[in-house]
Formats: C-alpha cells, structure tokens, sequence
C-alpha cells in the first residue's frame, strides 16, 4: 500500500502600505492544487494517518521557519535601505544624543563597515576633536576594524 504525500508550501508576498503596517503577508498553499471540497488525502489506519500528521506538522515547521527568514531579510534590508539614505552628518547627530558612550558606540558599531567607514571619515575631518563627543570618537576609534572599542 503507498503512503499518501501532503505537503504544503510557503507564498510570501511583500504588500507596502497595508493599514495594520505590517510588510509581508504569508499564504500557505497545498504543494499540488486541489480542487474545493475534494478529499485530500484519505487512510486506512490509525498508523498511516500518524504518518500523515507527522509529515503535516514537519511542513508546517518548515514553513514557520520560512516566514521567519522571509521576515528577517525584509527586516534587514528596511535597516540597511534607512542606513544608506542617512548621511554621516544625521549618524553623528544621533550617536551625540545618546544617553551613555556605550549607547553611542553601539549605535556606530552597528551599522555596516561601509557606513562607519563614512561616518567615522566625516567624524574625524569635521568634529571639533576639543568639545562634546568628539574626542570620545576619536580615542575609541578602532582604525582597523573600524569599530568603536571600550
């Protein structure tokens, strides 16, 4: 006898501007269309459904983990389409109002290489290194992996 196959499938699309804010929207979708009202998959045995359910609940664990990546790479490419359109001079304005140092190295050292990169060029050649959070900057300044450095 052969083992009835369910399986389902993960259609992410990305929908801008939807009222509720959210960015993607998750369809689930059998892996093979079936028809409206037809039966799906039909067993002999107690054993043979556990085998369906299990495969079922494994599909649907694959397909929560796709969503989550969907959700993670759309989140990521958010962060670095805002952290490109900043200049350096708006980066510098936001790491000076952090509350601690700390707050204000984990600003800079979270954003990509390229951008501190830019940011720490613009920081260094147009901050007064003499008041405020400028030489802060530049005694924590790591020049080779361009981080800020405890």
């Amino acid at each position: 006898m052969s083992q009835p196959i369910v399986s389902l499938r993960l259609e992410v699309a990305e929908t801008p501007d939807r009222p509720d804010g959210s960015p993607l929207s998750f369809a689930l979708l059998w892996a093979e269309p079936q028809p409206s009202g037809q039966t799906l998959v039909r067993c002999d045995s107690l054993e043979e459904l556990e085998r369906v359910v299990q495969s079922l609940k494994r599909d649907l664990d694959g397909v929560l983990a796709q969503a989550k990546e969907a959700m993670e790479k759309m989140r990521a490419r958010r962060k670095e389409d805002k952290e490109q359109s900043m200049s350096p001079s708006d980066i510098w304005r936001q790491m000076e109002q952090a509350p601690t140092e700390e707050a204000m190295f984990a600003c800079f050292n979270a954003l990509s290489e390229s951008k501190r990169l830019e940011v720490a060029e613009w920081v260094l050649t147009h901050v007064s290194m003499f008041k405020g959070r400028g030489p802060v900057f530049a005694e924590h300044y790591n020049i080779v992996s361009h981080t800020l450095d405890v």
